[in-house]
């Protein structure tokens, strides 16, 4: 067996995923609302990739190295999900929150991939159409993929903070989210392939992980503020029954 740092678990692994299928729902939580519905979500996510980065620097992320390329794939468009909100000041620290972070990702990835990465040629395995070993063939095709990720970036940098100030325009409704919705149902399922290669690459290599409690306490977070509109909307109505009756 293989040991990675604290973070990499199996019930961390479950939240990471929870968190990018709850992009959409975590989207549409936010519109018109003036709480900080997202800021959970933003918390959540900038923690994980501190362990993350923290990891690649120390050389400690072994065959994980192989994950971040194709975790930035989809978290191009599922970091769109936090940028939301009602209001204008809550909404561009959202954006601007969402495209540093997205910055710092392409920064890992790209810092993972040169530094960690050729440490596991004809070592590391994954699946591609059969089971591989990384090779400085493969490294190649990582460069690729990453270059690819590095334009998928400048998209969510470009989006994140154009997103978060146009929800907050007076008349944004929700048939607008239409293609959301449609972004989201070909989320989940890249996210599907996503879940699969990370975790045939973590049982072919061995690896294993401490949890990290003060992550599953942060996903909590963020879907204690996730659902904070629907709260508020439930206890105004019980204050208005309430007055009503009194």
């Amino acid at each position: 067996m293989v040991e990675v740092p604290a973070g990499f678990s199996l019930t961390n692994r479950l939240l990471l995923y929870a968190s990018l299928l709850l992009s959409p729902p975590q989207f549409m939580s936010g519109i018109g609302s003036n709480l900080p519905t997202n800021i959970g979500f933003l918390a959540y996510n900038w923690y994980n990739q501190c362990l993350w980065y923290t990891a690649i620097k120390n050389n400690q992320l072994h065959a994980l190295s192989l994950l971040p390329v194709h975790f930035n794939t989809i978290y191009a468009f599922t970091y769109l999900g936090g940028v939301t909100s009602g209001n204008i000041f809550m909404g561009v620290i959202l954006g601007f929150g969402t495209a540093a972070l997205m910055i710092f990702n392409t920064v890992a990835a790209w810092t993972s991939w040169a530094t960690n990465m050729s440490e596991g040629y004809n070592i590391y395995e994954f699946f591609f159409f059969g089971w591989r070993r990384l090779t400085p063939g493969w490294h190649k095709f990582f460069l690729l993929w990453q270059i690819n990720d590095t334009v998928l970036a400048i998209f969510c940098v470009v989006s994140a903070i154009c997103l978060s100030i146009a929800v907050t325009r007076p008349g944004y409704k929700p048939d607008d989210l239409l293609s959301w919705y449609i972004r989201g149902f070909f989320m989940v399922l890249s996210a599907g392939f996503l879940i699969m290669w990370v975790e045939l690459i973590i049982f072919r290599n061995h690896i294993e992980s401490p949890t990290d409690m003060i992550a599953v306490w942060l996903f909590v977070a963020q879907i204690g503020t996730m659902v904070l509109p629907a709260i508020h909307r439930c206890m105004m109505y019980l204050q208005t029954r309430f007055w009503r009756n009194g």
